[in-house]
């Protein structure tokens, strides 16, 4: 689905996933993997090892049907409404500590979507932010970021017909027009500054860190 994308060296998507697992406070956090059957059985993937999460298979062949199908997933499930879920594409990196630096933003009022990816081309025009601080994080208020991000339930699901529209009749996601489209409802995008984790991309990563100890 990013086949287009240009990449780190040595990047792969299994490298990404044991990286998410490395970083990982599971006493803190449980994980759901979906895995979309359109790229080949699981038996092909690198999955197939994985025995310790539940994994679902779904047959989506897009980037907007998996995050429509992850929608209907976690809308299902029984959980609090204050449940904080974070949903994670597969060609992110994580430093250690981005949990707990999560769990720091949501203690912050204005806390509606949290992004750990402090995306760089937020500082090639100008534009106004608001900064607040937690315990070891400052926090930047942002216009939009990717479908990789944190929310909780309860604002999931008030928000949930925006979340549908911007991912229904096309391949990839509108994730920037829906976050702008989330900002006019009120709603407020925090980034953390510096980045807990970064898209795999080389001309996008986050800035201030050096990310090469986990891409490589």
């Amino acid at each position: 689905m990013s086949a287009h994308k240009k990449r780190p060296a040595h990047f792969t998507r299994e490298k990404c996933f044991q990286n998410l697992l490395a970083t990982t406070d599971f006493s803190k956090a449980h994980l759901h993997i979906l895995f979309d059957l359109a790229r080949g059985p699981r038996e092909k993937h690198f999955l197939h090892r994985e025995t310790r999460f539940p994994i679902v298979e779904f047959a989506g062949g897009t980037e907007s049907a998996s995050f429509l199908f992850l929608l209907d997933y976690v809308t299902k499930l029984s959980l609090d409404p204050e449940t904080i879920l974070y949903f994670v594409e597969d060609d992110y990196f994580h430093r250690p500590g981005w949990l707990d630096l999560l769990l720091e933003g949501f203690s912050l009022p204005k806390a509606d979507y949290i992004t750990l990816y402090d995306h760089p081309d937020k500082y090639l025009l100008p534009q106004q932010s608001e900064v607040f601080t937690t315990d070891s994080c400052h926090w930047r208020t942002t216009p939009s970021t990717t479908n990789t991000f944190a929310v909780r339930l309860q604002t999931l699901l008030a928000d949930l017909p925006i979340h549908r529209k911007f991912s229904l009749n096309c391949d990839i996601s509108q994730d920037h027009k829906k976050f702008l489209a989330l900002g006019k409802k009120g709603r407020t995008l925090l980034s953390s500054i510096p980045g807990g984790s970064t898209h795999a991309e080389p001309d996008f990563i986050s800035p201030c860190i050096s990310w090469e100890l986990f891409l490589h």
